[in-house]
């Protein structure tokens, strides 16, 4: 079986834009990896996007240029990187709770059931488990 993978958006940054005229941003944060990424003007909606997030990156700057300019060069480097919860606030709810993330790999594989046999000891049972084991833990990310 596959599973086609959700791939959070990370938006191109000119999609981002400048706080409209009659908004009064406290700062400019830059979340480069959080659950919603992209340039946010108070920190209480950078604390909900990276909250409980391992390896959350949010840098403030003082103007959106320098805001604009940082996330510029990181979605360049590949740097930026979303990471939703799943089935949380920032998970879009048309998309399976199954689909895991996973935006380094086309496809996740799920694995074959084991051929067993009634031969089978339980020796390979117990090797299959640590294959298994092994297998999930280097497909997903966090």
């Amino acid at each position: 079986m596959r599973i086609a993978p959700y791939v959070p958006p990370v938006p191109h940054p000119s999609e981002l834009h400048a706080p409209h005229p009659g908004e009064h941003p406290d700062t400019y944060w830059v979340i480069t990896v959080g659950q919603e990424v992209g340039i946010f003007f108070h920190w209480l909606d950078v604390g909900e996007r990276t909250q409980g997030i391992s390896g959350a990156i949010q840098v403030r700057q003082e103007t959106w240029v320098d805001a604009l300019r940082l996330y510029t060069r990181k979605y360049n480097e590949g740097a930026v990187e979303a990471r939703p919860r799943v089935g949380g606030r920032f998970w879009p709810p048309h998309v399976p709770r199954t689909a895991l993330s996973a935006p380094s790999s086309p496809t996740l594989s799920a694995p074959s059931s084991p051929a067993l046999s009634a031969n089978s000891s339980e020796d390979s049972i117990w090797t299959y488990v640590e294959d298994l084991s092994e297998q999930m833990t280097q497909d997903t990310r966090y």
